[in-house]
């Protein structure tokens, strides 16, 4: 399976935040705004590496949307090919 480069960027940030971030803790780690990592999330969940989850945090007027690694996305090393 290949990767773009910045899709590869988005998830090996997450497989080292522990496997789920939250979308705004994406953006600032990656130093991008949301549309471009709106981008590079779906095409984990398209490849089934990653899901979002939206939960409801106290204190916050919507729920937060998290980014979870699936097990093959925490597994996924890319290969010779794919580079």
């Amino acid at each position: 399976m290949k990767l773009t480069e910045k899709t590869q960027e988005a998830l090996d940030y997450i497989k080292e935040h522990g496997g789920r971030v939250s979308t705004p803790e994406l953006c600032e780690g990656l130093g991008v705004v949301i549309s471009s990592v709106t981008g590079r999330v779906n095409s984990l969940v398209k490849k089934e590496l990653a899901y979002r989850e939206k939960v409801e945090v106290e204190g916050v007027d919507k729920p937060v949307t998290y980014i979870q690694l699936t097990e093959a996305g925490m597994n996924f090393v890319p290969t010779e090919d794919d580079e």
